[in-house]
């Protein structure tokens, strides 16, 4: 029965809000129209040629996304969540990455509010948890793929050095490494390209990867080459030294990681454990477990655990943590 009722109330408010999104939505449509007629145009053979307008050339999901992203727009919030995208290597504009977090809400409310019967703490915290998760996801992508992007800084170097000295010019090389090496270093040099094609300065276009990529290395290897250009100098040879130090420090971090690799494994046990025990002790007598979610008391003791958990978590990533 509480089922039922949360299932109703979801597809009840769900109808409202399209409905709503419907009716702001109608003046953008009409605009839509009268500029299709100018748009899509005869092209030879009485092919019609379409111009897209609005993600109108997208299906699936993501057109939906698209289209709901609109009442999502905001400028200023638009610019911190779009880079940390960008640094992922997700294409998708700050708006759609809300409507997702936004379903994810919704589903994450819904589902504790079924399986609570249906407590109104429990969907605000399902809520709450489901629209920090996709933040939590981007974030751990984003590092995953700076730290590969910085392993393979150096073998980007290396070529681009041996490119400099046989005779290729700074873009040719840089579009060797696009050729050359994997992503996600070959798709960040190959948008670098675009942008200078574009019209954009070198300068520019190697500032906005440093802004991209956010890496420490990046930022030594773009400062030397725009120092090179303005003074001059053997720019194969200060590349090689750069990637020297480059991989000096990879070869570092990994030491590191393996020393601590025992202090990670024990925050991991440490975290798992009473969440295993709890699960263990929930399949073999579940009365006896369950006085920690209905009692005051035992709900405080979960409160006062979880917190106490998130903090010791904090503790000793800040621990093994080292940064060069």
């Amino acid at each position: 029965m509480p089922f039922m009722i949360a299932a109703v109330t979801f597809l009840a408010v769900l109808t409202v809000l399209a409905a709503l999104i419907y009716y702001l939505s109608s003046s953008r449509r009409e605009l839509v129209g009268r500029l299709s007629r100018y748009v899509e145009l005869p092209a030879a053979g009485d092919v019609p040629l379409k111009v897209s307008l609005g993600g109108a050339g997208l299906s699936g999901w993501r057109a939906f996304v698209r289209r709901m992203s609109r009442h999502f727009e905001s400028p200023r919030r638009s610019r911190t969540v779009e880079r940390k995208l960008v640094q992922a290597g997700l294409p998708l504009r700050a708006a759609e990455f809300m409507v997702i977090c936004a379903g994810a809400a919704g589903l994450g409310a819904l589902l504790l509010l079924t399986t609570s019967g249906g407590k109104l703490a429990a969907a605000v915290i399902g809520g709450c948890g489901g629209f920090i998760a996709p933040h939590i996801a981007v974030r751990i992508k984003a590092a995953k793929r700076l730290r590969l992007f910085n392993d393979q800084l150096g073998d980007a170097l290396v070529l681009t050095a041996n490119s400099l000295r046989t005779g290729y010019s700074f873009l040719q090389a840089l579009e060797m490494v696009a050729r050359e090496m994997p992503e996600p270093i070959a798709g960040e040099f190959a948008r670098t390209l675009k942008e200078m094609a574009l019209g954009m300065t070198t300068d520019q276009a190697m500032n906005n990867l440093a802004r991209r990529m956010d890496s420490d290395d990046l930022d030594l290897v773009v400062t030397a080459v725009l120092i090179q250009r303005q003074v001059g100098g053997n720019l194969a040879e200060v590349l090689d030294n750069i990637a020297g130090t480059i991989r000096a420090r990879v070869k570092l971090k990994g030491e590191i990681r393996t020393l601590t690799a025992q202090g990670r494994a024990s925050g991991v046990v440490l975290a798992a454990l009473p969440v295993c025990v709890g699960l263990a002790v929930f399949v073999i007598n579940p009365g006896y477990i369950s006085l920690l979610f209905t009692h005051p008391i035992g709900q405080a003791m979960t409160g006062g655990a979880i917190v106490g958990q998130l903090f010791g978590a904090l503790v000793i990533r800040e621990i093994i943590n080292i940064k060069l």
